[in-house]
């Protein structure tokens, strides 16, 4: 199982299951647009950032990224990525699942814990 699979699966189930609405999710949402590579007289955009989950409390008042790795990947595999996205957004915390574990880091205390479920 990819993580495409993993997010649809596994993860979007769990953050439901928490209580979050599909108001408060956004997938896939562009950070940056990508680098523009020249290629001769040409150019090309490569793939952007884009974490696979943002949480919001309000309507664009975010609170955290959610990243998700394979399955069979170890769940803090992209802890760094959702904690690079959540510095780049300004977030107090950043979560990384391989849908059956979940890793958090928590930037007010500066911890990082394994959960079972996200919170609500």
């Amino acid at each position: 199982m990819n993580e495409a699979d993993t997010c649809r699966t596994y993860v979007l189930p769990k953050l439901k299951s928490a209580g979050w609405e599909d108001e408060y999710i956004s997938e896939q949402m562009v950070l940056t647009p990508g680098r523009i590579v020249p290629i001769g007289d040409r150019h090309t955009r490569k793939e952007g950032l884009r974490p696979d989950y943002v949480l919001s409390v309000r309507q664009n008042i975010h609170i955290a990224v959610v990243e998700a790795k394979a399955d069979y990947a170890h769940p803090a595999k992209g802890l760094q990525q959702a904690i690079q996205y959540a510095e780049m957004m300004g977030l107090k915390f950043a979560y990384s699942s391989n849908g059956k574990g979940i890793v958090e880091h928590d930037f007010i205390t500066g911890m990082e814990r394994n959960l079972d479920n996200f919170p609500s």
